[in-house]
């Protein structure tokens, strides 16, 4: 009995164990998102607002030049185009730190962004209203994301379908395409980043890709992390 009792304890302090691992986890990844969140509306809010006013200011003074002086007005239009090119760029590096749009409108909005954006037709379809927490939303966003971006660099696909739904408290993910598969979870992809986010929300997450058959990512997350 002695030794029984024993075994119940070392068993309850290693699911305590877990459990801590999991929220410690959680909390690391909710921190990273919060710093991510801050760094895009720094950049937005700032850099890329005096970026935009800047082009303005060169605009205007290339109208003023007078009109025999057509070599500065090309010098200050190319600038200016120059400028409009880094604002582009800046915009797009803000979108990879965190989508603002995600925050704004939540998930829905910022993947049909997504899916505008993909080099491939993707077939969206979102069977849910419920937020989620921000972290779920985060992490569903990028699995959604980092999957697309593998399927254009190297599934040889034609086309993917991303469904989105709620299944009592998950909030559950859906990734297939119709290309070579053969997808390896452990080859260093972005998929363990993935993985391992998901799992510290206390989600778990699938890839199936048989070698011909397309490539299939299911993903399940808690609509509040634990």
């Amino acid at each position: 009995m002695a030794g029984f009792t024993e075994l119940v304890g070392t068993a309850i302090a290693n699911a305590d164990s877990r459990d801590q691992l999991t929220a410690s986890r959680a909390r690391i990844v909710a921190a990273a998102d919060d710093a991510r969140r801050r760094i895009e509306r720094d950049l937005h809010d700032g850099t890329q607002q005096r970026l935009v006013s800047l082009g303005l200011e060169l605009r205007l003074a290339q109208s003023t030049e007078p009109a025999d002086r057509t070599a500065l007005q090309t010098q200050i239009g190319r600038v200016a185009d120059e400028l409009n090119v880094v604002i582009e760029e800046l915009r797009e590096i803000t979108r990879g730190i965190h989508p603002a749009i995600l925050s704004e409108g939540g998930l829905g909005p910022a993947l049909r962004t997504l899916a505008r954006r993909a080099a491939i037709p993707v077939e969206l379809d979102i069977r849910t209203d419920t937020r989620a927490a921000p972290p779920i939303e985060v992490a569903a966003y990028y699995v959604v994301s980092e999957a697309l971006t593998n399927t254009t660099k190297h599934a040889r696909a034609s086309y993917a379908h991303v469904i989105v739904e709620q299944r009592d408290a998950m909030l559950c993910l859906s990734i297939r395409d119709d290309g070579i598969g053969g997808a390896d979870p452990a080859g260093g992809s972005g998929l363990i980043g993935l993985r391992d986010r998901v799992h510290a929300l206390g989600g778990a997450i699938e890839v199936s890709s048989p070698t011909g058959e397309g490539t299939a990512i299911v993903v399940e997350l808690p609509l509040q992390p634990g």
